[in-house]
């Protein structure tokens, strides 16, 4: 399959109970489960994934939804600015400003099939522009839309940094 690393499942993924909430500064807070997000346009993206531990996964095939449409349906205040990508295991979280993520893709699958869980199935936030490799935030079940952006405290860059060695 695919040449990216596997880090530990955490024990609060679990798979089987997923869905993606959408909550916040937006009009309709919103629960998306796996047909849902099915039923959304489908983009596909081939790139290499560097990750800052010095490797590289080359030609990785993404398939999946933007999440500029996951976000539209939930329609973000006039206020709103940035949002927080939140990993399903409680801990893990990332700040974008919103035209940032929009263009990101919430990855379900992964050269060809279902994204695993060991490599943050069944989503993941896949940016599509500049971006450093921890925030690609894996098992993504709550995007939290804010009129502000968030605390350094509120993201897992220290989390991801300390994996670093």
């Amino acid at each position: 399959m695919s040449g990216l690393e596997v880090h530990d499942v955490p024990d609060g993924v679990d798979p089987d109970a997923w869905h993606l909430d959408v909550t916040g500064a937006v009009a309709s807070e919103l629960t998306f489960d796996r047909e849902d997000l099915r039923a959304l346009p489908v983009e596909t993206f081939t790139a290499d994934f560097t990750c800052v531990e010095g490797w590289v996964a080359e030609d990785l095939s993404w398939r999946g939804v933007r999440v500029g449409d996951v976000l539209d349906r939930a329609a973000p205040t006039a206020a709103a600015s940035h949002a927080l990508v939140h990993a399903m295991d409680g801990e893990y979280a990332c700040s974008f400003p919103l035209n940032d993520l929009a263009d990101a893709v919430l990855a379900l699958e992964l050269d060809g099939a279902a994204l695993p869980v060991e490599h943050g199935g069944p989503a993941r936030l896949v940016p599509t522009g500049e971006a450093d490799c921890w925030e690609s935030v894996k098992w993504v079940a709550e995007l939290t839309v804010t009129e502000s952006a968030p605390e350094d405290a509120d993201t897992a860059e220290s989390i991801a940094l300390s994996r670093v060695g």
